[in-house]
């Protein structure tokens, strides 16, 4: 993928996501993926401003400690997804023991999330494939 090409899926995702957050406003239905990514929405308050920005090509910087919420909405969209669909059963076991320890929903993916985090960062840095007997094991070893 070309580097003006990533930068207009970028800015169409970020569209997309301006769009799914004023249906949530108005209340309008949603199905799908957009479902999950408005009710994971409606759940990161802090993130609002972003939700209602139309900044598409506005750049989070990696080298502070800005959150780039757009991503972050991805990730926990992946982790639901896999609780959703129940695959791999894993991410679903290993979130249930975490809210059974009394971790918030919230907190349970983001800690979910961040072991697909270290899987992608793996195949960015090392140009590995995605491992998922690491994934799983990963998963497991959550407490």
């Amino acid at each position: 993928m070309e580097i003006q090409d990533l930068a207009l899926f970028k800015k169409i995702s970020r569209e997309n996501y301006y769009n799914i957050w004023q249906k949530v406003k108005r209340n309008e239905q949603l199905l799908g993926e957009d479902k999950i990514a408005g009710e994971l929405m409606k759940q990161h308050s802090e993130y609002y401003e972003d939700w209602d920005s139309t900044d598409f090509d506005y750049e989070y910087s990696p080298e502070t400690d800005e959150v780039n919420p757009f991503l972050h909405l991805q990730f926990d969209t992946i982790i639901m997804n896999q609780i959703t669909s129940n695959s791999p059963p894993q991410t679903k076991l290993a979130y249930d023991r975490l809210r059974e320890k009394g971790k918030s929903h919230l907190d349970s993916l983001h800690k979910l999330a961040s072991v697909i985090v270290e899987e992608i960062w793996n195949i960015i840095k090392y140009g590995k494939e995605f491992n998922e007997k690491n994934y799983i094991r990963n998963l497991k070893k959550i407490k």
